[in-house]
């Protein structure tokens, strides 16, 4: 796949508070974008927090670490020194710092706390992240249902994260249809990767219309 579009959008019209959605099918190989390509391409530009949620991303990381060696391994372990985790749910966090650890829950008032909890820390942190990036998040609402939607929409209108990126890599196998488009609607850019090509679903127009 050709990750041109992806750069032109993520790195020249995506700007703070904007949520991207990054759409695959289960046999994608997302070992290869997010911690090939666009972990090691965001961290160049700044400060980087993930939320993994049960471990989605920690297991993607080690799918992709036994595929390399020399260099291209070294590299990695560099670069994941500079990563901030927070860790939602089982599984565990075998790169970056873990600055929190969350009960995955799906009221909307403990989620609400939760989420709270989560962006006072970046906010205050020394470093503010630029991005933050989520692995799992469609998992979270497989588990969770409607209340996990209501949930999210409670947290998102409640306190926007206005301060960084958010980009959040969605399984749409693993989400219903009514539950994928509540999220495609409330996100900036929706894009979905294949082996073949990467689709802007969302977000073109919008973008060209600002004189991108």
């Amino acid at each position: 796949m050709e990750t041109s579009v992806l750069e032109k959008y993520l790195f020249g019209k995506a700007e703070r508070g904007d949520t991207v959605l990054i759409e695959y099918r289960p046999t994608y190989p997302l070992e290869e974008l997010s911690w090939g390509f666009l972990i090691p391409a965001l961290i160049e530009r700044g400060d980087v927090v993930i939320g993994d949620f049960f471990g989605i991303g920690d297991q993607l990381f080690r799918n992709y670490i036994r595929r390399i060696s020399g260099k291209e391994y070294s590299d990695v372990i560099e670069l994941i020194k500079k990563i901030k985790v927070v860790k939602i749910g089982p599984g565990s966090a075998s790169y970056g710092e873990v600055i929190e650890e969350v009960v995955p829950v799906y009221d909307s008032h403990s989620f609400l706390k939760n989420y709270h909890m989560v962006v006072n820390r970046m906010t205050h942190s020394p470093t503010k992240p630029e991005y933050f990036v989520t692995f799992g998040l469609s998992h979270y609402v497989h588990f969770g249902g409607d209340e996990a939607m209501k949930a999210i929409m409670t947290g998102i209108s409640t306190i926007p994260m206005e301060d960084w990126v958010g980009i959040h890599f969605l399984n749409v196998e693993v989400l219903s249809k009514a539950h994928l488009a509540m999220l495609e609607e409330m996100a900036s850019i929706v894009f979905h990767v294949s082996n073949e090509e990467l689709i802007v679903k969302k977000g073109g127009e919008i973008f060209d219309s600002r004189g991108g």
